[in-house]
């Protein structure tokens, strides 16, 4: 039977003004959804755009808000060291009563190059990442933890604050390649894929399944958490028109997704790792390619139109193996879309799928 963990929602934080995370984040809450991130960069290609510290953001939201979990979606051990995303994750636990998740992926160039930071080893700096923060949140002064990796290592360390609870945050791993999906079915909480159709989450959910395996569990255990991109408006062609250009440029980011659903062939230096924020012919031909995109496939790999149009597809997601959602909401009035999943799109699945187990 198909069940339903928890259905959040996650604010493009470059799409936002500050006041508007905040009041958004607060209104998400109240509304009942699930969970709320936020992105978590330090550049991006779009130069204009305003992009706040995510961990400041989180506590802010912290204080707003009283039942939703909160996160990144996704930081990274590349510019923040495994022990300090560990701190503050516990910290904004504590804040919060139990209400801390942790977003982590492999890192993108973006980030680090005008920094003077190497992208260097990312899969074996977020493996032993993922393991050092768990490692760390579970550390007392009375029995510190040791921990001897190839690029982090531990001397008797613990933290001075730890999470709020016996149950430690869940840790979702954002992966886009074979390896990093397996490590999430191997050592995460859930696995947080960034763009998908049905047919690649059904073939992507394989390599979950592996690393699930190894680790003696199960793919049920695993969080499948599909992050979708979505207007809800009774006239479709206009909303197929708001969702349109985000979900290009993210396709063509995520390329082996593209690949997969029979789009073009887009090289690495153009994958969401590799690109550069400040090249402006990267961009151009990242434009281009993505300009190139059947309309098919960008409606493969969104939600939009009327709130039944939306459950639909909800539900092919479900068939193929998703287990929580995380909405994108692209429409020029965003409270009205809102609005329509609080009040008709999230009952009618709770109603049909089951209590939430967030």
């Amino acid at each position: 039977m198909r069940r339903l963990k928890s259905f959040g929602c996650h604010l493009i934080t470059s799409r936002y003004n500050l006041p508007d995370i905040l009041r958004y984040g607060k209104m998400l809450d109240g509304l009942g959804f699930d969970t709320v991130t936020v992105g978590d960069h330090t550049l991006i290609p779009d130069s204009a755009a305003t992009y706040p510290n995510a961990h400041v953001v989180l506590g802010y939201l912290g204080a707003l808000t009283a039942g939703c979990r909160l996160g990144t979606a996704v930081t990274d051990p590349l510019r923040r060291h495994p022990a300090e995303i560990a701190q503050s994750v516990a910290t904004l636990d504590q804040m919060t009563y139990g209400r801390a998740m942790l977003g982590i992926g492999a890192g993108e160039m973006m980030n680090l190059e005008p920094f003077g930071l190497g992208y260097e080893r990312p899969y074996a700096r977020l493996a032993e990442a993922v393991e050092v923060i768990k490692r760390l949140w579970k550390a007392t002064p009375q029995s510190p933890v040791d921990f001897d990796g190839q690029l982090f290592k531990l001397r008797k360390a613990y933290l001075q604050i730890r999470p709020f609870g016996p149950k430690l945050p869940p840790i979702y791993i954002g992966a886009v390649g074979n390896r990093t999906r397996e490590l999430a079915g191997s050592q995460a909480d859930g696995w947080l894929p960034i763009i998908e159709s049905p047919d690649s989450l059904r073939v992507h959910l394989r390599d979950v399944a592996r690393g699930a395996e190894k680790s003696g569990r199960e793919l049920g255990e695993i969080d499948t958490r599909v992050t979708f991109y979505s207007e809800v408006n009774d006239d479709a062609e206009a909303a197929y028109r708001t969702v349109e250009p985000v979900a290009r440029t993210q396709l063509i980011q995520e390329r082996s997704v593209l690949a997969m659903v029979g789009g073009a062939a887009v090289p690495e230096s153009l994958s969401v790792q590799r690109i550069s924020a400040n090249s402006p012919s990267a961009n151009k031909e990242l434009q281009d390619i993505a300009s190139s995109v059947p309309r098919k496939i960008i409606e493969d790999v969104t939600i939009f139109g009327t709130t039944e149009d939306c459950i639909k597809r909800i539900e092919s997601y479900l068939d193929a193996g998703a287990t929580s959602f995380s909405l994108c909401n692209l429409s020029r009035s965003q409270e009205s879309t809102f609005k329509a999943y609080a009040d008709k799109v999230i009952p009618y699945l709770r109603k049909s799928y089951g209590d939430w187990q967030s």
